[in-house]
């Protein structure tokens, strides 16, 4: 006796039941994906906002008032002008030590 049967493996649900299922799960997967890549895109702007206004807020608090620019520019101006006075000081200095005598030194150019 010839036995023609071909063996299949046991399985607990039939073929159309696993397919359903599958397609249910492949579903179910791609909703999640989608979920976190808008969770994510939704966190990843709200980041960027946060930044750029607190680098807003931060150029906003740094400005300078209009008597904040005055009293800089009277620093600077008094600045520079005590560099100008120490340099002649130091010049003259130096051209009063040039001579033995310490007297000034007269115009020797012929006219």
């Amino acid at each position: 006796m010839e036995n023609d049967t071909i063996v299949t493996t046991p399985s607990l649900i039939e073929n159309n039941s696993r397919y359903y299922l599958q397609q249910v799960l492949q579903k179910c997967n791609h909703h999640r994906a989608n979920i976190y890549q808008w969770a994510l895109n939704v966190g990843v702007f709200a980041i960027f906002i946060v930044v750029l206004a607190t680098i807003l807020y931060c150029c906003y608090k740094s400005k300078r008032t209009p008597e904040q620019i005055k009293e800089k520019e009277l620093e600077d101006q008094a600045y520079v002008l005590s560099k100008i006075r120490h340099y002649k000081q130091e010049r003259n200095n130096i051209a009063s030590r040039a001579s033995i005598t310490g007297l000034p030194m007269a115009d020797t150019r012929p006219i």
